[in-house]
C-alpha cells in the first residue's frame, strides 16, 4: 500500500507510530542531516559570492524568503545571533536594498522583515543554481521520500521553534 493512499490524514496517523531507531541510527541521520545541510549551503553561498555576503547574511536571507513578515527576535532564534549582530547584519542588508523592515501590523514596536525585490532576486539566482542537483535528488529518491524528507524538515524546525530557551 502507497503511504499517498490516505492523503487526508496525517502521516503520523497512517503507520504505526513505530520506531526503531538505535542510538547509533539517530546519531548517523543528525550527521547526515548536517552534511547535506553544509553541502547546500556552501552551494548557495558560491552562488551568490558575488553580492559578497557573509554566511549569516545569507542565512537572514534565506530565513526571510522562507518566513516573509518574520520578527528581529523569531530571526535572531532561528540563526542563533546576538541582538547586535542581527541589527548589524539587518541594517547592512537594507542599506543593499535587499530587504525592508516596515513596523508589523498590530504592533508598531516590531519589525515585520521581508526581501525587496532585489534580494528576491538574489535568492532566486542561488536558487536556480542548485535547483538542477536537487531536481537530479528528488527525482532519485522519488515522490514518497521526498514527502517525508519534506515533513521530517518541518518538523525539526517547528520543534526547535517550540523549545525553551536556555
Amino acid at each position: 500500500m502507497s503511504v499517498n493512499s490516505f492523503p487526508n490524514k496525517p502521516r503520523a496517523e497512517r503507520l504505526d507510530g513505530r520506531l526503531f531507531l538505535t542510538e547509533e541510527n539517530l546519531d548517523r541521520g543528525t550527521l547526515t542531516l548536517l552534511a547535506a545541510a553544509r553541502k547546500i549551503e556552501v552551494q548557495l553561498r558560491r552562488s551568490i559570492s558575488d553580492a559578497g555576503l557573509s554566511a549569516t547574511e545569507v542565512a537572514v536571507l534565506t530565513e526571510i524568503c522562507l518566513e516573509p513578515g518574520i520578527d528581529v527576535s523569531s530571526l535572531r532564534d532561528r540563526v542563533g545571533g546576538t541582538t547586535p549582530t542581527i541589527a548589524r547584519i539587518l541594517a547592512g542588508l537594507e542599506k543593499q536594498g535587499l530587504i525592508d523592515r516596515p513596523k508589523a501590523e498590530g504592533d508598531a514596536r516590531r519589525r515585520a522583515l521581508r526581501l525587496t525585490r532585489q534580494g528576491m532576486g538574489l535568492i532566486d539566482h542561488a536558487l536556480a543554481a542548485i535547483r538542477k542537483g536537487m531536481t537530479q535528488v528528488y527525482r532519485q529518491s522519488g515522490e514518497p521520500s521526498v514527502t517525508g524528507a519534506i515533513e521530517l524538515l518541518q518538523t525539526i524546525i517547528s520543534i526547535h521553534e517550540e523549545q525553551p530557551k536556555p
